[in-house]
């Protein structure tokens, strides 16, 4: 993209210089046949110049604009690019506008979550490295190491102020429960246990009413 404007701006000058050089070539010539000639060409040269400098300018401003255009539209395709890049699946959390599923790379959606509440970490039990939590308003992500990233192992909900995206939230009824995912769960204890791919969502029912929801990562 910067040779392609280059050379349009070396083309352009050199656009600009054999004008210039026009207008002074027919200046002399008309000098030398006569002073009044060169009096009388001289504010055509003059208006000739002006307007091969507003032609080029014009090309100059469709150029910069054609240039301003393609860029912005790569911009477009590098981040939707980006944005299909993430393959959700299984059990999905939403909130602030970022969507969430188990096992996903943490680093964007922490970024993209903003100012977190509260953080917390820990040796991993499991793994190599540092368990991680971060608090937010309505829930806790809990994040396991992997190589040099972090993924998202789960997400627990500490509020009635969020909800999955089907509308479930702590104080909602066994009934809503079962309406929004169906009868294929476990239970035990009171404890209701839906499995999409690789994750898990979690339901704590105390006498009809959910008391606990968390999303939990089904790792290897």
């Amino acid at each position: 993209m910067r040779r392609r404007m280059y050379l349009a701006a070396a083309m352009l000058t050199l656009a600009l210089g054999l004008a210039g050089c026009g207008g002074k070539s027919q200046e002399a010539a008309n000098g030398a046949e006569a002073g009044a000639t060169e009096a009388s060409q001289a504010p055509e040269a003059e208006e000739g110049g002006k307007e091969g400098q507003e032609e080029t300018q014009a090309a100059m401003t469709e150029a910069q604009k054609s240039e301003t255009e393609k860029a912005g539209t790569e911009g477009q395709e590098t981040s939707g690019e980006a944005a299909a890049a993430v393959n959700h699946s299984g059990f999905l959390f939403e909130s602030g506008g970022v969507t969430m599923g188990m096992n996903e790379d943490v680093a964007p959606i922490v970024s993209g979550l903003g100012d977190y509440n509260n953080y917390a970490e820990s040796p991993s039990c499991a793994f190599n490295g540092l368990d991680k939590i971060y608090s937010y308003n309505g829930f806790d992500l809990y994040t396991y190491p992997k190589g040099k990233k972090d993924y998202v192992n789960s997400v627990y909900f500490t509020d009635d102020t969020v909800s999955t995206p089907e509308g479930i939230r702590l104080g909602s009824t066994t009934e809503e429960m079962l309406a929004a995912y169906g009868e294929d769960y476990t239970e035990e204890y009171g404890v209701y246990t839906y499995t999409k791919e690789k994750s898990a969502l979690s339901f704590i029912v105390t006498d009809g009413i959910i008391e606990s929801i968390e999303y939990v990562a089904i790792t290897e």
